[in-house]
């Protein structure tokens, strides 16, 4: 990936909301996001490589300058870890290149 494009294992919208620090990935890219959801909300559909779990993940559509096409980011609704980037937008509707985001 390009310098300044967000990659799978990162966060999209950061560590911060409204300049307050919210979420910490100690590990590096890849790795958890802290903190975790309790034990018992461990009931949700999917889990990402951030360890939260839920049902549906969240796409984000964004200008990917350097192939001059928009990018649909796969990611964790609740800490913004981007799980996966598909490349144009509308590829993140087949069932070949995501199946599970429309199944």
């Amino acid at each position: 990936m390009q310098p300044g494009f967000p990659y799978p294992g990162t966060l999209y919208l950061g560590l911060t909301r409204n300049g307050l620090p919210v979420w910490s990935q100690p590990g590096g890219p890849g790795t958890l996001v802290f903190p975790q959801q309790p034990q018992g909300e461990h009931s949700a559909l999917y889990s990402f490589g951030c360890g939260h779990w839920f049902n549906c993940p969240e796409i984000f559509e964004i200008w990917y300058p350097y192939n001059e096409v928009q990018a649909a980011l796969v990611s964790c609704p609740i800490c913004s870890f981007v799980q996966q980037v598909i490349e144009p937008y509308e590829n993140y509707q087949s069932y070949i290149d995501t199946p599970i985001v429309v199944a």
